[in-house]
């Protein structure tokens, strides 16, 4: 049980984390959008995450601050990921539910790989590779949360948890459709629409993510109390 907290505690640290330096890497952004070359700053409609972990921006400035700032956040969230998706055995109380929990160790932690392949592939040198991160990543984040759920769900776990995660599983399962069949770039309409899906679900992935550490912290406190 105490392996079960210092995991559990490691993603929540790693959703401050994220929210910290990526908000410190928007302020060290030179600035520059693909509608806008000549900002001087990061424009939240009209940049992506991903612009933060360009080695350069679209004007060919350096970017090596943001994107530095930008590694350490992603890769931190992908890591703490990977080691929490062994936590299900703190929840599952039948042996009818290993099926569940092992699906979702697994989803949990190739999705972890790709956040971290997300922050190795910057999207300026390694466009292909960059996207299928991205979509791999958010889309098998949808089966960890799929089988996450249903795991909680039938041991009968702390209700406001599984409330959480059911409101976060819609708003995912939404943005995964936004991700494949949404609005191209090839306006400006349509990258801000995109751009402003992916800060929501981003933040909210990281919300959800330290709420669900936060909910296994707390019931296995309760458990050796």
């Amino acid at each position: 049980m105490p392996n079960v907290i210092r995991k559990a505690n490691l993603l929540l640290y790693a959703s401050a984390q994220f929210v910290v330096l990526t908000i410190a890497a928007m302020l060290l952004y030179p600035g520059s959008a693909k509608y806008e070359p000549q900002s001087d700053r990061y424009l939240f409609f009209q940049n992506f995450f991903s612009d933060l972990g360009a080695t350069k921006t679209y004007s060919g400035l350096d970017n090596i601050s943001s994107m530095l700032l930008f590694i350490i956040a992603l890769s931190s969230i992908g890591i703490a990921l990977l080691i929490f998706s062994t936590t299900w055995k703190a929840i599952a109380s039948h042996k009818s539910d290993r099926i569940f929990g092992y699906a979702a160790q697994t989803f949990a932690g190739l999705s972890g790989l790709c956040f971290i392949g997300i922050a190795a592939t910057p999207w300026n040198l390694m466009l292909a590779a960059h996207n299928s991160f991205v979509k791999a990543a958010f889309s098998l984040l949808l089966g960890f949360i799929l089988n996450l759920v249903i795991l909680q769900l039938k041991n009968h776990w702390q209700k406001q948890y599984s409330i959480f995660n059911l409101i976060y599983l819609g708003t995912l399962s939404i943005y995964v459709l936004i991700l494949f069949y949404g609005p191209g770039l090839d306006t400006l309409e349509g990258l801000e629409f995109q751009v402003a899906a992916q800060k929501i679900i981003v933040y909210a992935s990281v919300l959800n993510l330290g709420l669900q550490a936060w909910g296994m912290r707390q019931s296995v406190f309760k458990r050796i109390s």
